[in-house]
């Protein structure tokens, strides 16, 4: 493939640059055309296409082809029919239902929302406040795959489909057989979980058939910890994070605001402590060092980057910071030998933020992750219990210990021939099993293999039997929260394919007089609840059984022993240049490892740092791109210096690269990510499937081809090899790009301190004239229902409705974590496009999360060094949706009235008005409307070019998952947030009803909670009413550090977002005075000039941008 070379243009710049992409970076032409079009050429023209079928997927797991299904109904328990219509169930009035969903042992708790017996949309129990009534994106999208027409519907033996009853008759003979030999070349394996009725039928496996094996297998470990605190405290027992009192925070190669365990409670917790109402508050500090770039290390006030191989030593030169007492003499010399290969650099910002720590003993912890060896992890309690944080930020909880044998041992077996019979409860280790297993082709050695499965997946085709495993939401069980507290899981719906559960095929398999899950589940309860009938129904109904919580244990870690678990461990050896590189496996934010890969909301979910979807990539370093000749060029995304394309009708191109790691290699596409570790390698796990659904078959590569058993984490001395090609990726973040603005305004915290109004006095605004009229004066309850004339020969009306609704977004405790992404996708009925489609900048999701990078590369002379990546940039998220201005520039564009304000002050849609001008969407300045260019709700996406030709319809599955309460909208017609306006209507309702004749029709605040306020567990999004003084968003709005996003425009948002600020330690050797992002809008500092908003000193006004600010980067691998 031949592709023509382009060269960069290089903006003479001065100060740090704020940007979103590496072509926004490099201001490229073809990126400064898109930028000035608004969208891209494929997001606004319907161009023609080169193949008349593309890539196999369908809209949202949908396109059931010729597969019958069981209907909608509730679970059989009672036949008691009904003699009229019950008064609970009343046509178009949601029933909520408490249940629980698990991954990976751990549980949330859930409400889920159904309409005339059918699940529809999943919440979090607030009931539950733990968690405070969130959840995340993985749980939200997890309803998608009840209604996914591409789950297994049928057992089968050798492959052909048998009747339940026959699977059954199996499952009697082998409990027979099993019997007989006691179990002898019998064995099992079983994913993780926290479910007592699965221990409890465990044992009695184990019991009645003594010499079987039972294995546990998960490709993402997080056990570390619990055998960490098994060998320094002697116990079964975990670590427990607690950031409630916790002000400083070292988190060593974890990401707890991502994907860790106990992530929704800590998310929660990190933010109560992040949250600032007054310049007199404080907020809590967070250190990070990791090797990539997590929600975690965004968050950060101070972030390291260094290789993975090199946490251990990190902890252990923490470790030397302390007071370690007597058991000193012992570990000094190793925690100085495992240090030893660390710079002076890194030492020094470990000793300084140690210091930190040791100053709020008690209210500190150090986090380790939960990818960290045993030994890392030991250090870590170590650390945490000289610092007095035992038993405050960091519990140690009694557990049950776990006898079950690894994967390796059950492959031993097998191949040592003492596995005749082989049952595989669940995940698919065909596909993620250690490469130097083999598993798949272990299995051919074993007589008999029975599969309980959710797909007919790698592992179902290399067994003798599959059997249909139930949904979650279709089956009875139990499971234990982060903190131990007992959960109930309660069908919604009967089976659609008629599926049984785990605990199901264990009590036939034990030989339980009662083996349906809701009998199982209820005799477990006896014995760990309550015996009384009673509580079950309660434990049922709330979701959840009150005080049933982990034990904490006082143990104390033993010095002596860690040294003992120390003593033989070598120190690692870092990676050093190109020829010798580290490879680090990590979950996808999407797909996780893999289970959710058909999973269309998930995949087509951008990733909240690369902003990648459908595909992983191959992230690599700016420095090691620069060493292997990729460079960010003219296109979307990188491609190599020697065979350059100019890519101009918004594909994306990305190198591709062989990585090799020993006897293994994978092939995938190479982006560069800045924040990396200068030679580390990331790899996401769960993609490359080879047998799935439609959606997740031909996406990306897998990673488990080069991981093996003792190389779960990370890999050393791995090589990178260009093969010359390109590969065609979907990313999102060249779409709606928007100029260097005072878009995300942040601070630090005691320059906020020193000057509270400091918000209002950045952006063009700050220095523009008067654009308000005479609001400036009014308070925001009359401004919400006023707009003042000012010098304008045009009145606009006023809102005379009961309420105003608004927004606020405090952009302090928002992670970025996608959840309010998926839930607001679940919700609104917004389909997915597919890869391609998403290639042309078509995406419909109402809400994006912009990721911004900021840095602060400058040459000798001060200006920007537009040849060089930034290595260590800052990062900023913020959630941008429609703001429903109060002046719509939407509004006075529209030929037809399609969108309209109401009483309320909420611009809303009228779909069957609407033909498709697009002139709504060329107009908001947010970029926040999403135009329908196809019916993507009812035709299969690999054959939306063809028109009337083409099949169209929902079919049933697809309608069942849909939200009644929300039109779906059809092609040509355009779409974007609506406040959740059927909630809000509802809420009207049910306030009308309950005021009767009375006239106290105002909605108490806080009633209405929108899908996006209601999901996320940090609080970061508030929604009431504007015209109510005591709401939370009128509290919020009138706080210092609220603002309008590109408030100059005179748009008048209703949604207005909270700046950010950041923490940092002046005694650490990467300070800075102020954000980069901040350094961008003025010329100086505000302690040297005191003028935030001076004419000219925005938005590239024409001053001089210099700076003389003095920021230490963090170096990573030298």
């Amino acid at each position: 493939m031949k592709h023509i070379n382009t060269s960069s243009t290089k903006a003479e710049q001065t100060g740090p640059r704020y940007w979103r992409s590496l072509d926004d970076l490099s201001e490229s032409p073809d990126f400064i055309d898109k930028v000035r079009r608004e969208f891209g050429p494929e997001a606004s023209e319907m161009n023609e296409v080169d193949r008349r079928h593309f890539f196999k997927i369908m809209a949202a797991s949908f396109a059931l082809g010729g597969v019958s299904f069981t209907g909608c109904r509730r679970p059989e328990s009672k036949i008691l029919p009904h003699s009229k219509a019950p008064e609970y169930q009343i046509p178009g009035r949601p029933i909520y239902y408490a249940t629980s969903y698990s991954l990976r042992g751990e549980s949330i708790p859930l409400l889920v929302e159904t309409h005339s017996g059918r699940p529809t949309k999943i919440e979090g129990n607030d009931e539950f406040s733990y968690y405070n009534g969130g959840t995340g994106a993985k749980a939200q999208a997890s309803i998608l795959e009840l209604y996914d027409p591409d789950r297994s519907t049928r057992y089968s033996k050798n492959g052909s489909t048998i009747s339940k009853e026959e699977a059954l008759d199996v499952l009697e003979a082998l409990r027979q057989s099993f019997a007989d030999a006691k179990g002898k070349r019998v064995a099992v394996l079983a994913e993780k979980s926290s479910s007592p009725t699965r221990a409890r039928l465990k044992e009695m496996f184990k019991k009645a058939y003594p010499d079987a094996m039972w294995a546990g297998y998960e490709p993402v470990d997080t056990d570390q910890a619990q055998s960490a605190a098994a060998i320094v405290a002697g116990a079964d027992l975990r670590p427990s994070y607690d950031l409630r009192g916790a002000q400083r925070i070292l988190c060593v190669g974890g990401d707890f605001l991502g994907e860790d365990p106990g992530s929704l409670a800590l998310k929660k917790q990190f933010a109560d402590g992040r949250r600032v109402k007054s310049s007199k508050d404080k907020m809590n500090r967070l250190y990070a060092v990791e090797c990539q770039f997590t929600l975690t290390g965004a968050m950060a006030d101070h972030r390291k980057r260094i290789a993975a191989s090199r946490f251990t030593s990190v902890l252990a030169a923490a470790a030397l910071e302390i007071e370690l007492g007597v058991e000193g003499e012992v570990l000094e010399p190793i925690f100085e030998r495992l240090a030893s290969n660390l710079d002076e650099a890194t030492r020094d910002w470990v000793r300084r933020a140690v210091a930190d720590l040791a100053q709020f003993k008690g209210e500190s912890v150090v986090y380790a992750g939960p990818s960290l060896d045993k030994e890392a992890q030991g250090i870590a309690l170590l650390i945490n219990e000289k610092l007095g944080n035992l038993g405050r930020t960091l519990n140690l909880v009694e557990i049950e210990g776990d006898e079950s044998s690894t994967i390796q041992e059950l492959v031993e077996a097998i191949g040592s021939g003492e596995v005749e019979t082989l049952l595989v409860l669940g995940g698919n280790p065909v596909y993620n099993a250690p490469a130097d297993l083999d598993f798949g082709a272990k299995l051919e050695s074993v007589d008999t293999v029975v599969r309980l499965g959710y797909y007919e997946d790698e592992t179902s085709e290399k067994s003798n039997y599959h059997f249909v495993q139930a949904h979650y939401l279709e089956s009875w069980g139990d499971s234990r929260a982060y903190m131990g507290e007992l959960l109930s899981q309660q069908p919604m719906i009967a089976p659609l394919f008629d599926g049984i559960s785990e605990i199901e095929a264990l009590g036939r398999l034990v030989g339980e007089e009662n083996a349906d899950g809701r009998s199982l589940v209820y005799e477990t309860f006896q014995k760990v609840g309550s015996n009384e009938r009673r509580s079950f129904d309660k434990f049922l109904h709330d979701g959840f059984w009150e005080n049933s919580g982990f034990k904490t244990n006082r143990s104390l870690i033993s010095g002596m022993l860690l040294a003992e678990l120390l003593g033989s461990i070598e120190v690692p050896a870092a990676p050093t240049g190109k020829d010798n590189l580290e490879v680090v496996f990590t979950l996808d934010p999407s797909v996780d490892d893999g289970r959710y890969a058909n999973n269309g909301w998930l995949q087509e979910c951008p990733d909240p740092m690369t902003k990648m979807t459908w595909d992983n990539a191959i992230y690599v370093s700016p420095r090691l791109a620069t060493e292997l000749d990729i460079v960010a060029p003219d296109s979307a995304l990188q491609i190599t210096r020697k065979n350059p394309n100019k890519v101009s009708d918004g594909r994306s191109f990305s190198p591709v690269a062989k990585i090799s790691v020993g006897e293994f290699e994978v092939v995938g596409g190479v982006q560069i990510l800045p924040g990396l570790d200068n030679y580390s390698i990331i790899l996401p796990l769960g993609y490359g499937r080879k047998k799935t659904g439609r959606i997740g078959v031909n996406s990306g590569y897998s990673a488990y081809e080069v991981r093996s058993s003792d190389t779960m984490s990370f890999a050393s001395g791995a090589k990178l090899e260009l093969t010359g090609e390109t590969i065609q990726l979907a990313n999102t973040q060249e779409h709606w790009s928007m100029e260097g603005r005072a878009i995300i305004r942040e601070s630090n915290l005691d320059d906020y301190a020193d000057d509270p109004n400091w918000v209002e006095k950045m952006g063009m605004e700050s220095h523009s004239p008067p654009i308000l009229g005479e609001d400036k004066g009014m308070p925001a309850q009359e401004r919400s229902k006023e707009t003042p004339r000012g010098g304008s020969l045009y009145e606009h009306p006023n809102y005379d409705g009961i309420h105003q609704w608004g927004m606020a977004i405090d952009l302090n405790v928002c992670s970025g974590c996608n959840a309010c992404v998926v839930a607001c996708q679940s919700e609104n009925n917004i389909p997915i496009v597919g890869r391609d489609q998403v290639r042309r900048g078509r995406e419909m999701h109402w809400i994006r999360l912009d990721r911004y990078f900021s840095s602060d590369v400058t040459k000798d002379d001060g200006k920007l060094d537009m040849a060089a990546i930034p290595e260590d940039p800052q990062v900023s998220i913020q959630p941008i949706s429609c703001m429903h201005c109060e002046t719509a520039p939407c509004e006075t564009v529209c030929p037809v009235n399609a969108t309209v304000h109401d009483e309320d002050g909420l611009n809303t849609m009228a779909y069957n008005r609407c033909i498709g001008t697009r002139y709504c969407a060329n107009n908001c300045p947010y970029k926040v409307r999403r135009f329908n260019f196809f019916d993507y709700q009812q035709r299969p996406l690999d054959r939306l070019y063809e028109g009337p030709l083409a099949p169209k319809g929902m079919n049933e599955l697809q309608q069942m998952a849909q939200n009644p309460d929300v039109s779906v909208r059809m092609r040509g017609v355009m779409e974007k947030c609506t406040y959740c306006v059927q909630r809000i209507q509802q809420a009207k309702i049910a306030q009308k009803v309950k005021a009767r004749d009375s006239d106290d029709i105002r909605i108490p605040d806080g009633t209405i909670k929108v899908a996006c306020a209601q999901v996320c567990s940090m609080d970061a999004v508030a929604f009431g009413d504007l015209s109510d003084p005591d709401s939370e968003v009128s509290k919020m709005q009138a706080n210092e550090r609220s603002y309008a996003l590109l408030g100059y425009t005179n748009a008048r948002p209703r949604t207005n977002f909270l700046a950010k600020l950041r923490n940092p330690n002046p005694d650490m050797p990467d300070y800075y005075d102020q954000p980069l992002t901040k350094v961008e809008y003025k010329a100086t500092k505000p302690k040297v000039s005191g003028d935030y908003g001076g004419h000219g000193s925005h938005d590239d006004h024409g001053h001089d941008h210099s700076h003389d600010d003095s920021h230490s980067h963090n170096g990573g691998t030298q």
